[in-house]
């Protein structure tokens, strides 16, 4: 029997934790406990922890969304 779902597709790539934190608008350390627990190394946990901060500040383009 074949499995329904590849292990691979199990664990959760980098780029889900990162669509996921935004989207629920984890903090730093919830995105870095996720990252730890997933096995990242600690230099991929920093840079998931910046990216997510960075676009969690970056407001460029919100005024002009809101005034549509």
């Amino acid at each position: 029997m074949i499995a329904a779902h590849p292990e691979s597709e199990r664990i959760p790539r980098v780029s889900q934790v990162i669509a996921e934190a935004l989207v629920r608008r984890q903090g730093p350390l919830r995105v870095a406990v996720r990252a730890t627990r997933l096995g990242c190394s600690p230099t991929l946990t920093r840079t998931l922890m910046v990216a997510c901060s960075a676009t969690a500040l970056d407001t460029a383009g919100v005024s002009s969304r809101r005034e549509d």
